[in-house]
């Protein structure tokens, strides 16, 4: 990985990745029912912006200076950080009885399939990649596919089995006597 043009293609292969995800989700939005799926998704559609974002800067610093740029990945840290615990500050607002469709449970299955893959796609160019920059880059994604697909199965559970979910949220578990 040491020449420009397979960065250039492993940073295009992972913007690629990235744009499938973040259509998948927004598209999502507006085919699921239930509200906590579809604020999930928004905010997944959301973050992946961002990583779209980070890709195309090193896309462009790669084309218009011939070497990476200076990895400053706090600030989208930053941006995200009081977003960490959506999931569950979503289903704390909705008193609503669930009602997940079969449409809100494939599409979380998908997306931690999605989610899955990207990460052991990102694994796999970690493996290989040696300039410091590309590799705090992809450590970073790592950590995003992995705190997504942590948040899809969470949702999924919510989903199937919500009894035990909130129980196992709120800390009651049934005791035998």
């Amino acid at each position: 990985m040491n020449n420009s043009g397979n960065l250039m293609e492993t940073l295009q292969k992972a913007l690629e990745m990235e744009e499938k995800g973040q259509k998948f989700y927004a598209e999502q939005v507006q085919k699921v029912k239930n509200e906590v799926t579809k604020k999930t998704f928004t905010f997944l559609a959301d973050n992946e912006k961002l990583h779209i974002e980070n890709i195309k800067n090193f896309c462009n610093t790669l084309r218009e200076k011939g070497e990476l740029p200076g990895v400053d990945l706090e600030s989208v840290k930053d941006k995200r950080a009081k977003d960490l615990n959506i999931f569950s500050k979503t289903i704390k607002e909705f008193d609503e009885k669930i009602n997940p469709t079969d449409d809100d449970k494939k599409a979380c299955e998908f997306a931690m399939e999605f989610e899955n893959s990207g990460y052991k796609y990102y694994e796999s160019m970690l493996k290989d990649a040696k300039d410091e920059s590309l590799v705090k880059l992809l450590k970073f994604l790592l950590e995003e596919e992995s705190r997504h697909y942590d948040g899809i199965q969470e949702l999924y559970t919510y989903l199937t089995d919500s009894h035990n979910w909130f129980m196992y949220e709120e800390g009651t578990f049934p005791q035998g006597g």
